[in-house]
């Protein structure tokens, strides 16, 4: 496959799954959600990512520095905002959900902590692992998928705090991924570009973003349900 047809296929991916298309996100961001599909996001996006950013991004560290020492620091620095929110000067991205679900819902942690996600939202945190554990040449795949999510954090912390009457101290997860996702999703094209783009293997991770990004986009499903 040339690089032109690659990279239309890549935004394909991504255009066709933009989660500011989803219906629970402009559900949210109308003000029509009921609050047990409020309490959907944080649910499925502590199981799709979230409890296991930290891991997973050190681990990704690990498993890049092995191919390009070089390209890995770009994992290091996810690992120090994932787990310790040191280029947003904020928090872990797991307190900063934990803000959103005690604070702006009200709601004790450990019911957070303990909750069981979709099969979807399970599903594609699998994919994340499998991805970085047995190809992570095609770790970019996932900077596609926080490419996808970028203009829906906008939409769904206006949406909280319009008609919901959440503070902005308690969206942060949403502000701090709207602008740390931008970098993520430009570091995963520039990865891709490494690792795949000519390396006869472009077929082969199309194939894996676009399961990522289709389960990805289930994950939001389940958060609709009531």
């Amino acid at each position: 496959m040339d690089k032109p047809a690659f990279h239309a296929e890549i935004e394909r991916i991504v255009s066709e799954h933009r989660l500011d298309q989803h219906p629970y996100v402009r559900l949210v961001h109308e003000g029509k959600a009921s609050r047990e599909q409020l309490k959907g996001y944080p649910i499925q996006h502590y199981e799709m990512t979230v409890r296991d950013s930290a891991p997973i991004s050190a681990v990704a560290y690990l498993k890049m520095y092995e191919i390009d020492p070089r390209t890995a620091r770009g994992s290091a620095k996810g690992f120090a905002e994932e787990a310790l929110g040191l280029y947003s000067h904020s928090a872990g991205h797991t307190d900063l959900l934990f803000e959103l679900w005690e604070g702006g819902l009200g709601l004790p942690r450990e019911q957070l902590a303990n909750s069981v996600g979709s099969e979807e939202a399970r599903t594609f945190n699998a994919c994340m692992y499998r991805i970085i554990h047995l190809k992570p040449r095609f770790v970019g795949a996932i900077g596609l998928c926080e490419e996808i999510e970028v203009p829906a954090y906008k939409m769904i912390q206006e949406g909280l705090e319009c008609h919901y009457g959440i503070s902005p101290e308690h969206t942060r997860f949403l502000s701090v991924h709207y602008e740390a996702d931008k970098e993520h999703g430009a570091g995963g094209h520039r990865i891709i570009d490494r690792f795949v783009t000519g390396s006869g293997r472009e077929e082969e991770f199309l194939a894996e973003a676009r399961t990522m990004a289709r389960y990805f986009w289930m994950g939001f499903d389940s958060m609709l349900a009531v």
